[in-house]
């Protein structure tokens, strides 16, 4: 077996160093520098000029790059920053040659007094005519002078067509490449803007009531979500809570999350109790015709000198009850369609009775939704929630932190695919 040395071949070597350097540049104008310092070394290249007729009318060209001179390696534009500021240009001797997208060989080369270029050619005796395609159109050429009258024949044709195609296409590569770049820094920004928006929305603080102690935690998943949480004065020695969560995640669901929270601070006949909420906040999302998302929401009224606990769901999981001897329960019934679906849904109200020393935890789906690693993926579930709940005496903080602790053992990630809301309510024993 034998190998042939093509590194010998000096244009073999030369070609393979420009890609093997400009595989690692990200700047689309210094892959072009590059290959304007390539040239320069070219014996076959003393004059070039780059054209691109791109988003431009039929007959109309921009001179992208002009190199014309003895020093070829003079870039003088940036055709991805100064676009607009470059002149527009029609007919001469570059119109006639980009008539047609075909690569030309042209000898016997006497250009003088053209409209465009005046005698800038005049020098040169020969030029090859290379398109450059992009989307299957010629939008772009580049066109290498020689002094000589026949300086080119048609393997130099075949070698500067593969050649300029070649690192048009990683130049057009990069140029999307940083873009796409620039959409996203500008859309992480917008998605940062979003979350802090939303998360001003939320309790500053937890309310201080007497007989109660509260806390709460919401972690952000890595895109913006639409997870609320809130508490209204519903009267003497009555606390009202919502939990809600908005469907789908980003702009959207953060958009409608603001609006649920506008609508219900607007709302004034709180002693009607939580269902007349949740009918008002459903009648006023469907008047705003939010038709891409619809709210799961549990509204509560824990009343202090009753010790009850009245209730309407729409649609969002039952919140743990963790009594003073430490058995876990749910609070169940009362479950109706989420808001923003139908018109006029019933949301029908509960009432029921709790002790001193009762732990309420609300949530949201991103803590039961959450799953371990793969190759099992299962997930945290209701029973890991009450699995938490039963290793912590009940107050609020220690509710929390045990969530989390039990939550990280199972999906060993700190990563979160939703926003993960927690409400801890304790009624206290004195």
């Amino acid at each position: 077996m034998q190998f042939l040395d093509l590194t010998a071949n000096p244009k073999i070597d030369t070609y393979v160093s420009l890609l093997r350097d400009a595989s690692r540049l990200t700047d689309p104008g210094e892959v072009q520098k590059r290959f304007a310092a390539m040239l320069r070394n070219d014996a076959m290249v003393q004059g070039f000029l780059s054209l691109s007729i791109r988003g431009l009318p039929q007959g109309q060209y921009k001179i992208t790059r002009s190199n014309l001179d003895d020093d070829l390696g003079v870039v003088t534009q940036n055709p991805w920053q100064q676009w607009d500021l470059m002149p527009t240009h029609s007919g001469g001797f570059l119109g006639k040659i980009i008539e047609t997208p075909e690569p030309k060989v042209i000898h016997d080369l006497d250009v003088r007094d053209d409209p465009v270029l005046g005698n800038k050619l005049a020098r040169f005796g020969s030029c090859l005519v290379n398109p450059l395609f992009d989307d299957g159109q010629a939008i772009n050429w580049s066109i290498t002078f020689r002094l000589e009258p026949r300086a080119y024949t048609l393997a130099d044709a075949e070698a500067f067509i593969l050649r300029g195609n070649i690192i048009g296409r990683m130049t057009k590569t990069l140029v999307v490449a940083n873009q796409v770049r620039e959409l996203n820094a500008k859309l992480t920004a917008q998605l940062e803007q979003i979350a802090q928006i939303q998360r001003s929305l939320l309790p500053e603080q937890t309310p201080k009531v007497a007989g109660l102690e509260i806390a709460t935690s919401y972690l952000t998943s890595n895109e913006a979500g639409g997870d609320y949480y809130d508490f209204f004065h519903m009267g003497h020695k009555k606390l009202g809570i919502i939990v809600a969560d908005v469907s789908g995640h980003g702009a959207g669901a953060a958009t409608v999350m603001a609006m649920l929270q506008t609508i219900l601070h607007g709302f004034k006949d709180r002693d009607a109790g939580p269902a007349a909420m949740l009918e008002h906040a459903n009648r006023e999302l469907m008047s705003k015709k939010v038709e891409s998302n619809f709210v799961t929401a549990y509204m509560a009224v824990l009343d202090l000198e009753k010790l009850t606990f009245t209730f309407a769901n729409a649609g969002h999981h039952s919140p743990a009850r963790r009594l003073a001897d430490g058995r876990v329960t749910t609070i169940e019934g009362a479950s109706s369609l989420p808001l923003g679906i139908i018109d006029d849904p019933e949301y029908p109200q509960v009432t029921t009775q709790l002790a001193k020393g009762d732990t309420l935890v609300f949530y949201t789906d991103g803590i039961t939704e959450a799953f371990s690693p793969k190759p099992n993926k299962t997930m945290f579930g209701l029973d890991g929630l009450i699995g938490a709940l039963r290793e912590c005496g009940g107050q609020p903080m220690c509710v929390i932190e045990s969530i989390h602790e039990h939550l990280f053992a199972h999906t060993r990630s700190r990563d979160r695919a939703d926003d993960q809301t927690l409400v801890a309510i304790r009624l206290e024993n004195n």
